[in-house]
């Protein structure tokens, strides 16, 4: 049955038990002391390392890898926790082999994580700080993985600044192969519109006004030519009549100088003067006949010359048609070709644009290159620890002493709550009902005796007792 007690009952129970208190104490405390001194000692080392801002790089050109290197403090226990970190460090510095061998490298990385810490100290700076039994391990192991950490964070933005640079580079094929495409349309445009282009409509309109000023020309000579050949018209007539008339007189005097030598002599003057009259008369023919063949040579270039103007009026009346349906056509051509060019300009802008970011991504890609041994800087570098970090052994054996008289005193409390026996009349008075007559000391091995002295009034009268040895 159990019943509570006071703290001066409780000092009481303990000490009745204060062997049992005592040999509980002491074997919780050896238990406990014996776990402190036998846990192995860990040493700890750390290494403070700073984030060089890289400004002078951003300034003179644009960086393709956006992140800031200060910026990634913000999730450097993250990276430095990563498995890629971590296995190059114990695949390098040969950590944790017995894991590695019988639970493999993910369980080995996972111990690895547990000792160790990364705190981000101010805004530019972290500190590492590794845990192992070994204070040359540690110290080493503290050293070594902000240089690991760098490598990996350095390979990540150079392969980033690789990727942006290569990325620019397809685009600049594809938008070069674009440019090519159009330049080649526009070509092809130009070639199958040729004369109709808008940079052609001056030259159009400059061929249209010289083909109408010849026009005028050609149709004045044409003009003149039929004049010339009405005049030849009206004057073959005139000279035939003459031709035809001297012709006439001369076979009438070529009769009657024939029939005049009949009837005289050469010598006649009769015969004479009809001899010279009819060589005047041919003279005056043949030059009749002779005007009369120019006159039908002059009809005949007339002619042709009149043949030949008409054949030029009608090429000019069709270079004239030529260029006006280029001009009517050279509106709509220029629309067509104004939204080529405009399309054309748009994806050569584009290109030139990447071009231009393609360059600045090799610069920044080799300005990564170059800045990598600065983004990184120690400051602080991991000395070899002296003194275990823990355990703390004189804390642990407090700790241990602690618990195991919590445990005593404990083991004591329940025991005597569990304990139904009567020390004492007040005990007897609370648990029972009847009236108690008298109590008997516990003389604990010594007598007692005491003495009766008369009393007045014939009663006696119990004295104080005296004890005896």
């Amino acid at each position: 049955m159990e019943r509570g007690m006071t703290a001066d009952q409780l000092l009481a129970s303990l000490w009745r038990r204060k062997a049992l208190v005592g040999a509980i104490t002491a074997a919780v405390f050896a238990v406990g002391a014996a776990i402190v001194m036998t846990r192995p000692s860990m040493y700890e080392a750390s290494a403070v390392v700073r984030v060089e801002p890289q400004r002078p790089g951003e300034e003179m050109v644009q960086r393709t890898v956006s992140e800031l290197i200060e910026q990634r403090l913000l999730t450097v226990r993250q990276e430095l926790m990563a498995r890629p970190v971590l296995q190059k460090a114990i695949e390098e510095m040969n950590l944790y082999p017995d894991i590695v061998s019988e639970k493999g490298m993910e369980t080995a990385v996972a111990q690895m994580r547990k000792d160790l810490q990364v705190r981000v100290e101010g805004e530019t700076a972290f500190e590492i700080t590794y845990t192992n039994r070994d204070p040359q391990v540690a110290a080493q192991v503290a050293n070594r993985l902000p240089t690991i950490f760098s490598e990996e964070t350095l390979k990540l933005r150079q392969a980033q600044a690789a990727r942006a640079t290569d990325l620019f580079t397809e685009e600049m094929g594809s938008m070069g192969k674009a440019v090519s495409n159009w330049e080649r349309k526009i070509s092809q445009f130009k070639v199958d519109h040729l004369g109709e282009l808008p940079e052609q409509m001056e030259m159009n309109m400059r061929g249209l006004e010289r083909v109408s000023h010849e026009l005028q020309t050609k149709s004045e000579e044409l003009r003149v030519a039929e004049a010339r050949r009405s005049d030849l018209a009206r004057a073959r007539n005139a000279v035939d009549s003459e031709a035809g008339r001297l012709e006439s007189a001369e076979s009438g005097l070529t009769r009657a100088l024939v029939n005049a030598r009949t009837t005289w002599t050469e010598d006649h003057p009769e015969i004479k003067r009809m001899q010279t009259e009819l060589d005047g008369m041919t003279t005056r023919r043949k030059e009749a006949e002779g005007r009369l063949w120019a006159e039908r040579a002059e009809r005949g270039r007339v002619a042709s010359l009149i043949e030949v103007i008409q054949k030029d009026i009608v090429d000019l009346q069709g270079k004239a048609e030529a260029y006006q349906a280029r001009l009517n056509n050279t509106p709509k051509w220029a629309h067509e070709l104004g939204v080529m060019n405009r399309d054309y300009e748009i994806a050569r802008t584009k290109y030139q644009s990447v071009v231009s970011r393609k360059v600045e991504a090799e610069i920044a890609q080799e300005l990564e290159a170059k800045s990598s041994k600065s983004l990184f800087n120690v400051i602080s570098p991991a000395g070899v620890p002296v003194t275990a970090a823990r355990p703390d052994r004189m804390t642990g054996l407090v700790i241990a002493l602690l618990v195991a008289l919590g445990l005593g005193i404990l083991t004591g409390a329940v025991l005597e709550m569990r304990d139904d026996s009567l020390r004492d009349g007040s005990e007897v008075r609370q648990r029972l009902t009847l009236p108690v007559l008298a109590v008997v000391p516990d003389m604990q091995g010594k007598t007692e005796r005491r003495v009766l002295m008369p009393s007045q009034g014939g009663r006696n009268n119990v004295s104080s007792p005296t004890s005896l040895n």
